[in-house]
């Protein structure tokens, strides 16, 4: 019950933090940012909603579209009202796919808002406001390229400290997901700060050489991703939640290996378990209280405002003939947008890559270490979680398959997974025997 009474306490506090912050940005009256929202039009009149850096490369589609909807939000926020607006979220819409010009229309023309996103906490607003009393956009978004380039650095020192292979496949993982597009928009980048920011603290908190049990580091780490899950429904627009809570637990699972502290199976099935449900509490509880919050303020029932906005994002068609084309394709969508993969699939032919299948599973066969495989049990829980992002795909199937532009990059996990999986069971042994027998061949010819 203490236990309990703790978690209601920080959810209680950090939702109250999070709500009373965006409602003080709200306050900041519209004539404050509205030089730098006019000089901003200049910007998305020169992009479009969804831009294309490389043609037909998903990978390096720029997502200004959701961008210019919080830019509507916040422009349209009544400083008078400020409870009510951050609940509304109203703003202006009269073309549904042009919502850059949507954005400029309501400042050109001081459109009044028509329609609501009552559903998301839309939470950046909260340092969107701020900065645009003193910055326009376009130097916005420089200093997030900076920010989440800091905090990339920082992540890739700690882990490189902790332990190198672990920062080497995390570092080819985001070059392979053409990571560092996300800082181009807002709407990308909020999930990799709170994954950076998860991350680093995560290492900070689980340190090898300290006073404290494992119990009680864990029950740090507990909170940290409980309060990770509510942060991550405040800030996201259903982007690549998953990598706040499974990129930690993978790090603490692989340096806790690495340096001999890892535990039983049993042990590590419950850490991941209690971890993942726990964050998930968060995340829930932080969308059930915008709705809750909603209802008794604005005096509606949000939730009727909610339920067909899942419905369509779970299973919706839109656009597609069946549910099996959307099904069946959902997932190769999200695979072939990462970057070395799709470059494989537009240059070679379906037998060829077959073949080429065959050889990397081959070579993986080869070299793995069967012997040594029987005391890595813990491999198999990396391999689940490695799996987790496309369950995602197939639960939020029409989200996936729309937006497949941020949602592949979920599969960062997948391939730090595979990675570690690979260079974990690789048999050294029977590579140097094979160097050793091809050295004394080519010696012998050379007698």
């Amino acid at each position: 019950m203490n236990k309990v009474l703790k978690y209601i306490i920080i959810f209680i506090v950090t939702v109250s933090i999070l709500f009373f912050s965006l409602v003080l940005s709200a306050m900041i009256p519209r004539s404050a940012i509205e030089k730098n929202i006019k000089e901003s039009l200049i910007f998305y009149k020169k992009h479009m909603g969804i831009e294309r850096i490389i043609p037909n490369r998903v990978d390096t589609y720029i997502h200004y579209y959701a961008d210019t909807r919080k830019l509507n939000i916040l422009y349209n926020m009544d400083s008078d009202h400020p409870i009510e607006s951050v609940l509304w979220d109203k703003y202006y819409q009269v073309l549904y796919m042009d919502v850059n010009r949507d954005f400029i229309t309501t400042v050109e023309k001081n459109k009044e808002p028509n329609i609501n996103y009552l559903r998301y906490w839309n939470g950046c607003i909260l340092f969107l406001r701020p900065l645009l009393t003193i910055f326009k956009m376009d130097t916005i978004y420089l200093i997030n390229k900076i920010l989440l380039g800091i905090l990339a650095l920082i992540l890739l020192v700690l882990l490189f400290l902790r332990s190198k292979k672990l920062a080497i496949i995390y570092l080819l993982s985001l070059i392979a997901t053409t990571s560092w597009y996300a800082s181009y928009c807002i709407e990308y980048s909020v999930m990799f700060y709170v994954m950076f920011i998860t991350s680093i603290v995560t290492l900070l908190i689980d340190k090898k050489n300290t006073n404290k049990s494992q119990k009680e580091i864990d029950s740090k780490l507990f909170i940290l991703f409980f309060i990770t899950g509510i942060i991550t429904t405040f800030l996201d627009f259903l982007t690549t939640e998953l990598l706040t809570i499974f990129i930690p637990i993978l790090f603490i699972i692989i340096i806790r290996k690495e340096e001999n502290r890892l535990g039983n199976l049993k042990s590590i099935i419950v850490f991941v378990l209690k971890a993942v449900i726990i964050w998930f509490l968060g995340y829930s509880l932080m969308w059930l209280a915008k709705w809750v919050l909603s209802s008794l303020i604005l005096h509606i029932n949000a939730f009727d405002y909610v339920k067909r906005n899942v419905a369509l994002r779970i299973n919706g068609l839109q656009g597609l003939t069946s549910y099996e084309i959307l099904y069946k394709n959902v997932i190769p969508r999200n695979v072939f947008a990462i970057s070395f993969i799709y470059y494989i699939k537009e240059n070679i032919n379906k037998w060829q890559v077959l073949y080429m299948l065959f050889v990397v599973i081959g070579l993986i066969l080869v070299f793995i270490n069967w012997k040594d495989l029987k005391n890595k049990k813990y491999l198999l829980i990396l391999f689940l979680i490695g799996l987790i992002p496309y369950a995602r795909y197939l639960i939020l199937a029409n989200h996936s398959y729309r937006h497949v532009m941020f949602t592949f990059r979920d599969q960062i996990i997948t391939l730090v997974v595979l990675m570690y999986i690979m260079v974990d069971t690789f048999n050294k042994d029977l590579l140097t025997k094979k160097i050793e027998i091809s050295f004394k061949k080519n010696k012998k010819v050379g007698k």
